[in-house]
């Protein structure tokens, strides 16, 4: 056991992995790495070939990383190993496969926010590719699976702070609108969360990509999705313009805060100019009648963002 322990300890000495990151390791007087149970320093440097000055150290490091690269294989292979079990399982019975998503689910959310960035970005990666394998088989009416497995998009964007994983959980988000648009049902609603999420940040970046990509939903919903329904439930509706606003409202960005409002105005163009739809439109919210459904579904989430807008903003936004 202590042989496999050295050894692995060297590998990632071969990483070139700074000494805080190894368990239970700190530095000696030299800066060489030790360890704090057992090892003194001369037996590290035993361990590396005896009295060796940097410059052998270095070489041994290079020699060794080339070992080390096969545990980044074996991280990145049992991320890859999920995404294969879950695909060959997507046959299932919505009740099987809702029960395998809440093992696998939670396991994304917690991978996505690993304070090491490397296996937050190896788990998004994944993620990226189950959500298309999914997307690419469409999602029957009355099914919200998709929402179930778009899920952990937002926690992700909800929890980890590196600007880095954030900024690729918008681009995998803005990848699967361009190229799945027109299979996305109920996953619209995480697709304005996440955005309605980025909206907030202060990297221009992000910023500028979630809002290129919620205005592109926006103005070109026709091209996104071909069912007037769920066109209606999802462009017109809280998720769309509750976004807008969150960009409205972000006082680093003027332009874009100008533009939203351009947008929220062509969402309440949307809604004047198809009121049956609103009507003919069933959700959950059965109990409002007909008759009351544009006003619920339609001009009440324009009306509230803009009054939040008018709370929150500075003059000239308030004054658009």
């Amino acid at each position: 056991m202590k042989c496999i322990s050295q050894l692995e300890l060297a590998q990632l000495i071969g990483t070139g992995v700074k000494a805080r990151y190894i368990s239970g390791t700190v530095r000696g007087k030299e800066g060489f790495i030790t360890s704090t149970k057992e090892q003194s320093n001369d037996e590290y440097l035993g361990l590396v070939g005896g009295t060796v000055d940097r410059k052998q150290i270095a070489s041994i490091q290079v020699s060794i990383g080339e070992t080390s690269s096969q545990s980044v294989v074996v991280a990145v292979d049992s991320l890859q190993k999920i995404v294969e079990i879950s695909y060959y399982n997507m046959g299932r019975i919505r009740l099987q496969w809702s029960r395998i998503w809440e093992v696998i689910g939670d396991h994304f959310n917690k991978v996505g926010c690993n304070p090491n960035e490397d296996v937050a970005i190896f788990a998004v990666d994944s993620l990226r590719q189950l959500s298309m394998k999914f997307l690419e088989k469409g999602e029957l009416a009355n099914f919200r699976f998709q929402k179930d497995f778009l899920r952990p998009f937002e926690h992700i964007m909800k929890k980890n702070r590196s600007p880095t994983i954030r900024d690729m959980v918008v681009r995998c988000i803005a990848q699967m609108v361009n190229s799945q648009a027109a299979n996305i049902r109920s996953g619209w609603k995480n697709i304005f969360s996440v955005f309605h999420l980025a909206a907030s940040d202060q990297d221009e970046s992000i910023v500028e990509l979630a809002f290129q990509t919620t205005g592109h939903i926006v103005s070109e919903s026709h091209i996104f999705i071909s069912e007037p329904i769920i066109q209606l439930a999802e462009m017109a509706n809280q998720d769309a313009v509750k976004c807008l606003s969150e960009f409205a409202c972000n006082a680093s960005f003027p332009d874009t805060s100008m533009e939203a409002i351009r947008l929220i105005r062509h969402c309440a163009k949307y809604v004047s100019e198809r009121p049956q739809a609103f009507k003919d439109y069933t959700s959950d919210d059965m109990n409002v009648a007909p008759e009351d459904r544009v006003w619920v579904r339609g001009w009440f989430p324009i009306l509230f963002e803009l009054s939040c807008i008018i709370n929150r903003c500075k003059l000239d936004v308030r004054t658009r």
